[in-house]
């Protein structure tokens, strides 16, 4: 039998080399866009029960700073809460506020609904849930200036902090952010990211607009885009900031529906995978979301064998499964008091140094930098809630993991069928 330590060692070693890739795309030039570009634009918001942040997301798309013709489209996709009474009272005080009102068709659909109703030759598009910095409409527009670019995605901070939960989220959306920069800078971003986008009105038209039967309609319009001969530029400049789930259920019923998105994006979009016409598209972002699904398997399975085999071996069998000694392993094993406590045993000679260690603590020693840095890059105040969510980051992706590796198992079950209701 294979020793579970070998075989982590391939995914180990390929994390460590993605890893290092981002650093060496770092050395490229970020993307120059023009700062004299006015489009006429129309903003669509599609909303479902948004009525606890409907309001503020209205009022920041109204106060957005933009010297060119713009209109703002609410589509209320079947709201039961106070979302149609609040819109109602905010379309009389705004005269740019149109409301229209679909019958619970789902996202993708709403979208439409307000596509065929707008006029402007730039889409953007808002989650209901989310608030505009006020250069956000000028800043996400200015790359659709060059003939080349279809679509730009802009970056998503978190706004509510009020669950443990959405700490962590809070690294990971930043995280997120800056990863899809880093694609732009080698022509390679395939999203668009669901709280902020814009597309160039004739390009999401031609292509029939967003897939009504996928659960990431913006992936999958992105990717759409790019295989009709465009680019999708990032506008790092251009802010957001979205309400993230706050209670583990909501997390992850939000996360199943994301992996089962990205197997569909997969599935649908191989045919990117290796082609130089799509030029970095299709050798890096794609395949490294086709592989983070393995990954989450193999990982997934082997984490967990090491962590409760390792309880159950030292602690259960003497009869100390609940001493402090076995809280302290668990300490070590779901914080960053783990890498350091290995380095201290190698470093003394307490235990021997072996491949798949140093690869883990190189791994941890390079990308901990990478989550910090875009709190520097976009900006974002680092407190007391964001130390602790660093400090224990590794039980969040094992949590990932998890769900990832769940979601596979089930989909390979259903023979790649949908199961999750929409």
């Amino acid at each position: 039998m294979i020793p579970i330590e070998t075989i982590a060692l391939v995914p180990t070693a390929i994390l460590l080399i993605i890893i290092l890739s981002q650093y060496f795309i770092l050395l490229f030039p970020k993307k120059k866009h023009h700062k004299n570009f006015w489009p006429s634009v129309s903003i669509l918001i599609p909303a479902h029960n948004e009525g606890k942040y409907i309001e503020a997301t209205v009022n920041s798309a109204i106060d957005s700073e933009y010297m060119g013709k713009k209109e703002i489209i609410v589509i209320n996709d079947g709201s039961t809460d106070d979302t149609g009474k609040i819109l109602s009272n905010l379309s009389k005080k705004y005269r740019e506020l149109k409301v229209i009102k679909t019958n619970h068709v789902g996202k993708s659909n709403a979208l439409n609904a307000g596509l065929a109703v707008s006029r402007n030759n730039v889409i953007v598009i808002v989650d209901g849930d989310s608030e505009l910095a006020g250069s956000a409409i000028k800043n996400i527009v200015r790359p659709l200036a060059r003939k080349d670019v279809g679509a730009v995605g802009g970056i998503v901070k978190v706004k509510n902090r009020g669950g443990i939960i959405s700490w962590f989220q809070r690294i990971e959306y930043l995280y997120a952010s800056f990863f899809n920069s880093l694609c732009d800078r080698v022509n390679g971003n395939i999203f668009t990211p669901g709280p902020l986008s814009a597309f160039k009105r004739n390009v999401a038209e031609v292509l029939g607009g967003f897939n009504n039967k996928v659960y990431l309609e913006d992936v999958d319009l992105a990717l759409r885009v790019i295989k009709s001969g465009y680019k999708i530029h990032i506008a790092e400049d251009a802010v957001v900031r979205t309400n993230v789930p706050e209670t583990v259920k909501s997390w992850a019923r939000q996360r199943k529906r994301w992996m089962k998105g990205g197997i569909e994006v997969v599935k649908n979009h191989k045919d990117i995978m290796f082609k130089r016409k799509f030029g970095s598209c299709g050798f890096y972002p794609l395949p490294l979301i086709t592989y983070w699904y393995f990954h989450s398997i193999v990982m997934g399975i082997v984490i967990f064998f090491q962590v409760f085999t390792g309880y159950y071996n030292y602690f259960v069998v003497y009869g100390n499964g609940l001493s402090l000694n076995a809280a302290q392993y668990f300490v070590y094993w779901f914080s960053v008091l783990g890498i350091i406590n290995l380095v201290y045993m190698i470093a003394t000679g307490l235990i021997s140094a072996n491949p798949l260690l140093i690869m883990s603590i190189a791994l941890t020693v390079l990308a901990y930098p990478m989550y910090l840095y875009p709190y520097f890059r976009y900006k974002e105040k680092f407190g007391p809630r964001d130390l602790f969510a660093f400090f224990f980051l590794f039980p969040y992706w094992m949590l990932v993991l998890i769900i990832q590796s769940t979601s596979n198992i089930n989909w390979l079950k259903n023979g790649g069928r949908n199961w999750w209701n929409k």
